[in-house]
């Protein structure tokens, strides 16, 4: 009986062990997986900047005035802090309205948490969120004694921007797991510029030394191994926009390096962007956040709201809405970052024909585009196991249109309705296949249709060519004079609908072999003119394709 006592105390040890080191892991070991720095790829990222951009805009504007208009809360010891709160505060202070109750407000509020991701360990976890978001109060105000009075910056610096000092980490706090990448760059960027402006103002404590304390070094290295392997939560919804706002207050108030390498990063994420979306239009696969079904809005996510603000500092008469993502817009609004002149010119309108291929490495799925002036064939991707967080989508086409949900373009995907079975990376020049049928929206009407095929007319001596089946979904852009000159082009390279399953003879003089069945960590296309294609995408640099600048 003693014997078996001592048993179970030893297996309720080990078991409670298990579960702390098991935890973090399950709710918050989100770090990137082991895996190669990714090769460079043929394309560069542009960074040359000619554009005069306006100070102002009105959607700046809009942003500022809804946030001058927000309630703040007060704060609960122990609770996350409502994030409407930092955003309020810095739409108010810009506005200049509401400055009294803004400053009597912050001196009753203190620092509730702990940076880092919660768990059992670390209750009090994600304060990261409110350092991050309040640190430009400090920046942007620090010599506006009118706006922030002097005895709100000493609070705010002593019982609000609580992450300072010495200890730059990589981990969930109390385990050797790597925190998740937007954890990371919220807490460690507002550790390194509250260490930054207290040595500034004269406090030369070695804890406040970025040099020396290992903050500066710690977090340059993680910058920099951002822009070799890619961003690990790629596109992700929600996560992005706080990464970019992370990113966005580094590259306004940091110095040397690490300001080098904040823009870097942004300047080649919002490259990604300019070749990935098509009017603002901009549907990819993602890591972060799983969940059972993606949102169904093609123009809503956060990174697409930051660059409608950056467009608009560009061209103010462009009808722009940045509402859906306003909370994050406000970053792209007050901070001086500016995308470069290639980025704004791509997002924009497309110049010409190009065809990309952006790898984010291991344990992961790329993003596959194939555009013109006049349309997008936007890949959806694979998961990789639910471990691997990615969010595979339907494969897309964008067109000049006024569509802004999935439900109102062209799309494919399969096989089945679980996103967790597709492998929707079957995109290769002007043409598209998946183990499923096509979607044609409401109103969309064939100029043609014969021997099985539909034919759409996109542009001037443009068209998409839809071959729909079961377990089959062809879609292909062909440029022709006529919608029956694109079919004839078809049926006579493709003369045996029995071969359509894996292969297909493209009127531009390409032949693409395919495997539907391929598994979901391998590109669908096999071949491209009888020559093997490199399939393993996990392997694929950041950008590679055909693009004319």
């Amino acid at each position: 009986m003693k014997r078996n006592k001592i048993i179970i105390i030893i297996s309720a040890v080990l078991g409670a062990l298990i579960v702390l080191f098991a935890l973090p892991g399950l709710l918050a070991g989100a770090g990137r997986k082991t895996g190669s720095p990714l090769p460079k790829g043929n394309i560069e990222i542009p960074a040359e900047r000619t554009i005069q951009y306006k100070n102002v805009s009105q959607v700046q504007e809009e942003i500022i005035d809804y946030w001058s208009k927000g309630k703040v809360t007060d704060w609960v010891n122990g609770e996350k802090v409502n994030l409407e709160n930092p955003r309020t505060v810095l739409g108010c202070l810009l506005a200049g309205k509401r400055v009294e109750e803004i400053n009597r407000y912050l001196l009753k509020q203190n620092s509730t948490g702990n940076e880092g991701s919660r768990w059992l360990l670390n209750p009090k976890g994600g304060y990261d969120f409110n350092a991050m978001a309040f640190t430009p109060v400090l920046f942007l105000f620090d010599d506006k004694p009118e706006l922030l009075y002097p005895e709100t910056k000493k609070h705010l610096v002593n019982n609000i921007l609580t992450i300072e000092g010495a200890g730059f980490t990589r981990y969930v706090p109390y385990t050797r797991i790597q925190d998740s990448e937007n954890h990371i760059l919220m807490a460690e960027s507002s550790r390194y510029l509250k260490n930054q402006w207290i040595w500034n103002e004269g406090n030369h404590s070695s804890e406040f030394n970025n040099v020396t304390n290992g903050v500066e070094r710690g977090l340059k290295d993680f910058l920099q191994e951002i822009y070799q392997y890619g961003m690990y939560e790629f596109n992700s919804e929600p996560y992005l926009g706080y990464s970019f706002s992370a990113l966005l207050n580094l590259d306004a108030f940091a110095e040397g390096d690490i300001k080098i390498l904040a823009r870097k990063i942004l300047d080649q994420q919002n490259w990604l962007y300019a070749l990935g979306s098509y009017k603002f239009k901009h549907f990819p696969p993602y890591r972060r956040l799983f969940a059972k079904t993606f949102k169904k809005g093609i123009d809503s996510d956060y990174h697409t709201a930051m660059m409608k603000v950056w467009v608009s500092f560009y061209n103010d008469t462009i009808k722009l809405d940045a509402s859906r993502g306003i909370h994050h817009a406000l970053w792209a609004a007050i901070m001086p970052y500016r995308p470069s002149d290639k980025v704004i010119e791509w997002t924009l309108k497309k110049p010409d024909h190009y065809f990309v291929k952006i790898g984010h490495g291991y344990n992961s799925c790329p993003e596959i585009y194939s555009g013109d002036k006049s349309y997008l064939l936007s890949a959806g991707g694979a998961n990789q196991g639910r471990r691997s967080m990615i969010m595979s989508r339907p494969t897309v086409l964008f067109l000049d249109d006024d569509a802004r949900l999935l439900e109102e373009t062209f799309h494919a995907y399969g096989p089945g309705e679980n996103f967790i079975n597709w492998n929707n990376t079957g995109v290769y020049e002007d043409f598209s296949c998946t183990k499923g049928m096509v979607h044609i929206p409401a109103g969309k009407q064939p100029v043609l249709s014969s021997d099985e095929w539909q034919i759409f007319n996109i542009s001037e001596a443009v068209f998409l060519a839809v071959y729909s089946k079961k377990e089959l979904g062809l879609m292909v852009i062909v440029r022709a004079p006529t919608a029956k000159e694109a079919l004839e082009a078809i049926v006579t390279g493709n003369p045996d609908k029995e071969l359509y399953p894996t292969q297909f003879k493209h009127p531009n003089g390409n032949f693409i072999e395919y495997d539907l069945d391929s598994p979901k960590n391998k590109w669908v296309i096999k071949s491209v003119n009888n020559k093997p294609v490199n399939r393993q995408f996990d392997r694929w640099p950041l950008l590679d394709g055909n693009i004319e600048w």
